[in-house]
């Protein structure tokens, strides 16, 4: 285990993280991290632009599974390196369509 992962895993423990977030917050940074071919934290702020639009538009992840991804990621640069991206304020997982509401009265009459 690298001590980048050591430390994440510190911080959430501390942070109060259940075991199973924990796991799928490194999972996201391992992810990320092979996506890149590259130690996480040598990153850029323009590659997780590109990550974060590849399994948007590429991968199709769903709501969910993006959230783990975002927070996982964000919990990683954030609190484990410090560095503070603007990238983090501009992604939002897509919310999911409603059915349309009906305003009129069961049955349609007035």
């Amino acid at each position: 285990m690298t001590e980048m992962r050591k430390r994440m895993i510190e911080s959430l423990q501390l942070a109060g993280f259940s075991e199973r977030t924990q796991e799928a917050y490194v999972r996201a940074v391992r992810q990320l991290a092979e996506h890149y071919h590259k130690s996480p934290d040598l990153i850029t702020e323009e590659e997780l632009r590109q990550y974060f639009l590849y399994i948007k538009n590429v991968k199709k992840y769903a709501r969910p599974t993006t959230t783990i991804a975002l927070c996982g990621i964000k919990f990683f640069f954030e609190k484990t390196l410090g560095t503070r991206w603007t990238i983090f304020d501009l992604i939002r997982p897509a919310q999911p369509e409603e059915a349309p509401t009906s305003t009129t009265p069961s049955g349609g009459y007035g």
